[in-house]
């Protein structure tokens, strides 16, 4: 695979929980070595159609186009979303889709917190792990740390206009939510930046002690 693309795509208007205003939610898409897209999200706990743990899901779609219509299909079920940031791969950088799907299925098992261990750090995590350290569009992926919300990661990640796209139309629910038991069959790996001991420990963010300002996020232009 000489190249490989993923994307980002973000509901501005959720959550409103604990009296926080509207912070954003996220998923992630990546691409496989055969052009297939693994798909997936963190819904949080509540989420009915999820793992039971932390609202997590996944699910393997033929390529790119149906990557983005399962995100606009999940309206059907109480988790919409609207607008993707699609992301290149940088030059000279290969791609890690085993990374990504190891640390999809470490995620898949971390308790859920609204602040901490929620949708957009784990997209943040499964992202920089295929990208072998956030490598796209000749950038390196924004950092959580510095962005408490997902409204805010979501407008940090810097991609041209034409990178920046409304969902398709929603059309029917999506039916299988979980990936092909194989590929959460792989060895869930913690990543090296979530490991205490590591030089390159990243903490997740810490629960703020007042409502965090709402992030206004400006819609794509197509």
């Amino acid at each position: 695979m000489s190249q490989a693309n993923a994307i980002v795509v973000l509901c501005p208007k959720r959550p409103d929980l604990a009296g926080q205003p509207l912070l954003g939610h996220v998923g992630w898409g990546f691409e496989l070595p055969d052009g297939q897209w693994m798909v997936g999200a963190v819904e949080g706990d509540g989420w009915a159609n999820g793992n039971g743990m932390n609202g997590f899901w996944s699910r393997k779609v033929p390529g790119e186009k149906q990557a983005t219509q399962v995100f606009a299909n999940m309206v059907h079920h109480g988790a919409e979303y609207n607008y993707f940031k699609y992301l290149t791969m940088t030059n000279q950088v290969w791609p890690d889709p085993d990374a990504a799907l190891r640390v999809m299925a470490w995620v898949s098992a971390q308790p859920y917190q609204l602040f901490g261990r929620n949708c957009m750090n784990s997209t943040y995590d499964i992202l920089r792990a295929f990208s072998r350290g956030g490598h796209f569009n000749g950038k390196i992926l924004p950092s959580p740390d510095f962005n408490w919300i997902p409204n805010g990661w979501f407008n940090a990640i810097q991609v041209s206009q034409s990178d920046y796209h409304h969902l398709p139309p929603a059309s029917q629910p999506v039916h299988a939510f979980a990936a092909a038991e194989a590929d959460l069959q792989e060895a869930a790996e913690c990543p090296d930046w979530r490991k205490p001991e590591s030089a390159d420990y990243l903490p997740l963010g810490e629960t703020p002690e007042g409502p965090v300002p709402a992030v206004e996020v400006v819609p794509p232009t197509d």
